[in-house]
């Protein structure tokens, strides 16, 4: 009875141990991702209890918190943030698709290239809320300006990124492709469309933050837009630093949560997927 017991305690003590060592890993990966999260915290704590800074300029984060649980709870926000995140995907999506639609066309007919390249070249130096003006006179001061200021942005470095990608893919590769015949669209979609996968990536990471900052600066200036951008400007409005405070926080945390949730597994999906060296 006492052999049978030791026998049947090792393999419990086993997945013990597993366990344990999982919990350690999840722990040490918490630690090695939230570090600067907490340090920041702990620094804005200290400054505001020490009140280094007046109130009405930095709220205690004890305040800032509860000013968001007042706003989601009011139900007021989440409805601003579903509206931001609506417009955002979608501005982001068209964005994305021009500008890769429009990169491989280029890309494959040199004459296209070389008089729209340059062109867009220049454009990365005009901010892209610059254009605002003039999507509110084509669209109205209304969302579909908000919307087509967030596509363009978008569209802007995606295509640049593109670009970039095609003129990456080896040479022998495409001379192995137009030897086997592939010709036109067949060679693009087969060839050069999943070469510049890896490529493209980074410009989706890229072009997400830029469809953020055009859609936000065009909520604040689209007055009546609903949206996080909508909410900012009230803050401004009425000195409710903490409403500000607050919204920064949910952007700071949205941008993670899509960093860590969908581009960081798309960028290892695709570096497992296409064999890159050091994928993980």
């Amino acid at each position: 009875m006492t052999t049978n017991t030791a026998d049947g305690g090792a393999p419990g003590a086993a997945g013990a141990s597993r366990a344990a060592r999982g919990a350690r890993r999840v722990a040490m990966l918490a630690v090695r991702k939230l570090w600067f999260i907490a340090l920041i915290l702990v620094v804005w704590w200290l400054v505001t209890a020490l009140g280094l800074v007046p109130a009405y300029k930095l709220p205690s984060p004890g305040d800032v918190l509860g000013a968001l649980e007042n706003a989601i709870r009011e139900r007021e926000l989440l409805g601003a943030l579903w509206d931001t995140l609506l417009r955002l995907v979608t501005g982001w999506a068209i964005g994305v698709a021009c500008a890769v639609a429009l990169g491989l066309l280029t890309g494959a007919v040199p004459f296209l290239e070389d008089g729209i390249r340059p062109v867009l070249a220049g454009l990365q130096a005009v901010p892209t809320i610059a254009f605002l003006p003039l999507a509110i006179l084509w669209f109205g001061f209304n969302a579909t300006a908000v919307l087509v200021i967030t596509a363009f942005g978008t569209f802007k470095p995606m295509a640049l990124a593109t670009y970039g990608a095609i003129h990456q893919v080896p040479p022998t590769l495409k001379m192995a492709g137009r030897a086997m015949g592939a010709r036109g669209l067949f060679y693009q979609r087969t060839l050069v469309l999943p070469a510049i996968v890896p490529s493209l990536v980074t410009g989706l990471k890229l072009s997400w933050s830029f469809a953020w900052r055009s859609l936000m600066a065009a909520e604040i200036i689209v007055s009546g837009t609903t949206g996080l951008g909508g909410v900012l400007e009230l803050g401004r409005e009425i000195n409710a630093i903490d409403i500000v405070m607050a919204v920064i926080l949910i952007i700071l945390v949205v941008g993670i949560l899509f960093e860590q949730l969908v581009f960081a597994r798309l960028e290892r999906w695709v570096n497992r997927r296409w064999g890159l060296v050091g994928a993980r």
